[in-house]
């Protein structure tokens, strides 16, 4: 008997094709793995199911959803015997291409053949139903397992519904399934926990975020790098940075060591109050406990350093980007282009946004914007509209501030009769809702103003 070590776990095998299969763990490719899915299909006689299913598997972390559904189809064909795992990962194929429908026809042919779905089948329909944004449903058939005790759900299941509830705004939803779980036998674990505690940050709770926290850690659930990340940016969001900073002291006190993401939240802290040296001491920090700071790192600095008008600086950091062979992306573009236009700086702006899309970047609906309010401001509306005809033709959507920015900038230059044409067309394309009733005010007495 022949025994094959992958990573820390060891597979016993009688066949050469079993060891063929477990090396595609470490090094896969496509090809190859339907190459020997074809000679175990021609193998007399076949290999087993488990050897079968090993195969699809490695095909699924590859993430070739469709390639590993047509093998099943074709194994099934073939006359070869599927079995619950096998059965569950086509089920999670069809969840991952949003295709959840299938999924539960599978499911029902679990029932025709005699098998009893498993814990694992129901956690991946569940999944699927919150992939697609069908949370409601995944609540339901939650609720049907456990009403009609079809399965006792486990720690994965009760986090998949949390995390959905928390994708769609229903937080307190999540927190009434949390207490609840807190009182079976399945326990929350941290997971659960950070992704209520998230939530609640996001909803600008910060506070009872906090209570949750205090009562996670009192249950002796420990908090990791993840529940801490979103207690700081919950807390850094609302100029709470002292607090922010305690968290940190409290993180390391627990041996829970920050990593690029944590000083990532400080730095952009830092730089939207303005206070771009502490981002650079925070900068320092990370390169002194051995981390790299990254891309959002350094567009954090350059878009401080814009905020403050301090251009010259920002070019720094930018070229320092390039000297460490950091491509900048075009959210590191926008805060300079955008800190261009408003030193004035038009042509440097204009040159940045075509070296962008020579360098294969997509400009987005921020940087048409940073350069409309551009132009309009250098007193150039020709150049403006032929930039929004641009914009249109390319394909990026407007949105609301697009609009304010045209109205406001028509209006400036005298082309109120052209401003309002624009906001009568805004008003016959239905986009009045995406904008609030202050907005409309606005752009009304942005017309009237200047006539």
């Amino acid at each position: 008997m022949n025994c094959t070590r992958i990573g820390l776990r060891y597979y016993y095998s009688t066949s050469p094709f079993n060891q063929r299969t477990l090396l595609f763990k470490n090094a896969p490719k496509v090809d190859d793995a339907l190459q020997v899915f074809d000679e175990m299909l021609q193998r007399q006689p076949p290999p087993s199911i488990f050897q079968f299913t090993q195969l699809i598997s490695v095909i699924v972390k590859m993430k070739q959803y469709s390639t590993a559904l047509k093998l099943f189809k074709q194994m099934r064909l073939m006359g070869v015997p599927v079995s619950i795992p096998t059965m569950n990962i086509s089920i999670n194929c069809y969840c991952r291409l949003n295709q959840v429908a299938y999924g539960f026809a599978l499911l029902a042919t679990l029932f025709k053949q005699g098998f009893s779905p498993s814990l694992a089948t129901y956690s991946t329909l569940i999944h699927g139903l919150v992939l697609a944004d069908r949370v409601f449903e995944a609540v339901e058939l939650f609720k049907k397992l456990l009403r009609d005790k079809l399965c006792d759900p486990d720690q994965v299941m009760y986090g998949t519904v949390i995390n959905g509830l928390c994708k769609v705004g229903h937080t307190s939803k999540a927190i009434e399934l949390l207490t609840f779980m807190e009182s079976g036998s399945c326990k929350p674990c941290v997971e659960q926990y950070s992704v209520v505690i998230d939530s609640l940050c996001k909803d600008k709770m910060v506070d009872h975020a906090l209570e949750l926290f205090a009562k996670m850690t009192g249950k002796g659930v420990l908090a990791d790098v993840i529940t801490y990340n979103s207690l700081i940016h919950g807390l850094c969001n609302f100029g709470r940075e002292t607090e922010a900073a305690k968290m940190l002291r409290n993180m390391e006190e627990e041996g829970v060591s920050p990593t690029v993401a944590t000083f990532n939240i400080l730095v952009n802290s830092f730089c939207k109050q303005g206070s771009v040296k502490d981002a650079e001491l925070a900068v320092q920090e990370m390169v002194r406990r051995g981390l790299c700071p990254n891309v959002i790192t350094y567009s954090a600095l350059i878009d401080g350093y814009c905020l403050r008008g301090e251009i010259d600086e920002a070019e720094k950091v930018l070229n320092g980007m390039t000297e460490k062979d950091l491509a900048p992306n075009i959210i590191t573009y926008n805060s300079l282009i955008n800190g261009y236009c408003k030193k004035k700086q038009i042509d440097k702006a204009r040159h940045l946004f075509q070296e962008i899309q020579d360098k294969g970047l997509i400009p987005d609906v921020i940087t048409y914007n940073s350069m409309l309010q551009g132009l309009f401001e250098s007193g150039n509306p020709a150049a403006a509209r032929e930039l929004f005809n641009e914009m249109q033709a390319k394909g990026q959507a407007p949105n609301i501030y697009t609009y304010r920015i045209l109205l406001h900038g028509m209006c400036k230059n005298s082309q109120c009769s052209d401003a309002l044409a624009l906001f009568r067309s805004v008003e016959s394309k239905e986009l009045m809702v995406v904008t609030n009733a202050g907005s409309l005010t606005w752009l009304w007495i942005c017309l009237t103003n200047f006539y």
